[in-house]
């Protein structure tokens, strides 16, 4: 019994393994195998058939996400599509526009850059970049510092007694000069001279006692000469150092004691003795057939109040008051002297008043640009902005091409004339102006004015001499937030011009300052 049983299982399993070994069989050609591969041999071609499948999985993966994808980019640009006809129904329906949200800033406007919000650069250029690399351009000559001809004194450095190579003893009589270096140095310490005046007396046979007379300037015990006084004008007024740290400049680098209170006498005095000159230099401004005029505010004390400049090409004349009014330019100029001007400015209406006596004008294109640079970011939909700028940039380019007369400048103007005709892009439903608007208006009052410097050789197209006249005030009033007194104002516009035309003129500024305090006190 029990060999029949083993018999029927040998018999059993025999059929199976024939049943796995057809399955086997028929699996392999399914699969495009051999049917003699062995079962190494077919785990290994499994292996490389999930690599191709996982490989192919992943390719489709990929490309699934990339049809995903287009399809959303199908979606933005449908509803894209749909705002832009939901705009050109508004303008056909001749709704309301708004313009965009545009913070104004000194880019943009005539906002200081001291009121830039947060992340605004001070400073942004309106010149279109050139694409060259910063630095030295090639075909531009270098310049290197020069060694001076007056040494004060001359170290002689020689080599070792003996010879390096062979060790014999170096006559150092026939040595020669074979490179000179020098090195430039303040002398320490830095002492202030101090002078004793005597007063002699000689008593005569008569009794009575003849005494010497005192310089008109040693008029105390103890006072300053005039390096001095025009050493702290300079430092105070062009380099903006604040009343205590100049003190302690002084004190530090001189030793000078020297009270602030001492300072301010100081400047009060360089304002009286630069009184002609001061004069000369209205007189400069006065009689030149041109001249750039701006104001900025200054703070006194709290209150705020104006700062003008008037100048030209050789003289700066600073004017300190408390209006803004048309009336500050007739009170520092006759009416024969305003007879005849040209003004250089931007289009504040003092300048423009009847009484200011104009004889011609040329608006500044700087402050044009800036305004269009904000129309143009307000209402980006209006070419009219954009349009207006490169007309301003060429007339500016042709002029530096000498490209300039009277056929280029009604050339211009025609050009402005059709983008002053040419209908607005936005409008609001209430029939208000918007700012472009405002913009276009003022233009055109002043359009006859806008292209002089094209047939006149001596208007330039900007006013940034008047704004870098005025610069300075601006960078003392943000080191030292105010000025205290009306007369600190006065004394800081007094010698700031005397500062400015003497660096226009290529002089000094100290040496001129030094010379007037020392003149005035001979």
């Amino acid at each position: 019994m029990e060999k029949n049983f083993s018999t029927g299982l040998k018999k059993s399993l025999e059929a199976e393994r024939i049943k796995l070994t057809r399955r086997r069989r028929q699996l392999l050609r399914e699969m495009g195998y051999s049917e003699d591969l062995r079962s190494g041999e077919i785990a290994e071609k499994l292996h490389e058939q999930t690599l191709v499948n996982d490989a192919l999985n992943r390719d489709i993966a990929r490309q699934e996400a990339e049809i995903n994808k287009l399809k959303a980019e199908i979606a933005e640009q449908k509803v894209e599509i749909a705002e832009q006809k939901t705009k050109i129904a508004e303008l056909e329906a001749g709704k309301n526009i708004d313009a965009r949200k545009v913070v104004k800033t000194s880019a943009n406007s005539s906002v200081p850059p001291s009121k830039n919000p947060i992340g605004i650069p001070h400073t942004q250029s309106q010149r279109k970049p050139s694409g060259k690399k910063t630095g030295g351009q090639n075909g531009h000559t270098g310049s290197t510092r020069l060694q001076s001809d007056s040494a004060t004194y001359t170290e002689r450095w020689f080599p070792a007694a003996v010879c390096p190579v062979c060790g014999k003893p170096l006559d150092m009589d026939s040595a020669t000069v074979c490179a000179t270096r020098q090195v430039v140095d303040i002398p320490l310490p830095i002492a202030a001279e101090v002078i004793n005046h005597l007063q002699m007396q000689v008593k005569c046979t008569c009794g009575h006692c003849s005494k010497g007379l005192f310089p008109e300037a040693v008029n105390a015990p103890m006072s300053f000469g005039p390096n001095i006084t025009a050493l702290v004008s300079y430092l105070s007024t062009y380099q903006n150092i604040p009343f205590k740290r100049l003190t302690h400049l002084l004190e530090t680098i001189f030793g000078l004691h020297i009270s602030e209170g001492s300072v301010s006498n100081m400047l009060n005095s360089m304002r009286k003795l630069s009184k002609t000159p001061y004069e000369i230099i209205r007189k400069k401004v006065a009689n030149g057939t041109v001249a750039g005029a701006d104001e900025t505010g200054v703070n006194v004390n709290g209150k705020n109040n104006w700062l003008w400049a008037f100048q030209n090409a050789v003289a700066t004349y600073l004017a300190f008051d408390k209006s803004r009014g048309h009336n500050v330019i007739n009170d520092n100029f006759t009416p024969e002297e305003l007879g005849g001007k040209a003004w250089v400015t931007d289009r504040w209406p003092a300048y423009f008043m009847g009484e200011v006596g104009m004889d011609d004008h040329q608006i500044c294109i700087a402050h044009l640009l800036r305004n269009l640079t904000y129309t143009m970011q307000a209402f980006p939909d209006d070419a009219w902005s954009l349009d207006m700028m490169d007309l301003l940039r060429d007339s500016v380019h042709g002029r530096n091409k000498g490209d300039t007369g009277q056929e280029v400048r009604m050339k211009m103007e025609k050009r402005l004339d059709e983008l002053l005709s040419r209908p607005p892009f936005y409008k609001k439903e209430n029939g208000d102006e918007t700012e472009l608007d405002k913009l276009k208006k003022s233009i055109a009052k002043h359009k006859a004015y806008i292209f002089t410097f094209l047939t006149n050789p001596e208007f330039p197209p900007t006013n940034n001499d008047s704004e870098k006249a005025l610069r300075p005030a601006k960078t003392k009033l943000k080191v030292s937030g105010c000025f205290r007194t009306e007369t600190g104002v006065e004394n800081y516009a007094t010698v700031a011009s005397v500062i400015q035309t003497a660096v226009k003129n290529g002089q000094n500024p100290f040496e001129v300052l030094r010379v007037i305090a020392t003149l005035a006190g001979a």
